[in-house]
């Protein structure tokens, strides 16, 4: 499966649409913007990601921590699917 730093590393160092999954808001909570096909499993990530980081600060480490769990999630729904996450992605656009 595909890293964070690897993602990182194929768009050139830049925010990759991968990081935009999850981000953080102003306030410090974070914000999940999953592609359209995945959406309905939105509760299941959210309840996913409340287990692991329960008592954890939002400090960047964990979002980068969670931001990986996400891809990895997200990679598994849609090879459950048949796809890609690029082919579920690209059909957003």
């Amino acid at each position: 499966m595909a890293t964070l730093s690897q993602t990182k590393q194929i768009s050139g160092g830049e925010s990759s649409y991968f990081v935009d999954i999850l981000t953080q808001n102003a306030a410090g909570n974070w914000v999940l913007c999953l592609p359209s096909r995945l959406r309905e499993y939105q509760d299941e990530l959210e309840l996913l990601l409340g287990r692991a980081f329960a008592g954890r600060p939002r400090c960047p480490e964990n979002l980068e921590l969670a931001q990986q769990l996400v891809l990895n999630w997200c990679i598994s729904k849609c090879k459950k699917q048949g796809i890609t996450l690029e082919q579920c992605l690209a059909e957003d656009k």
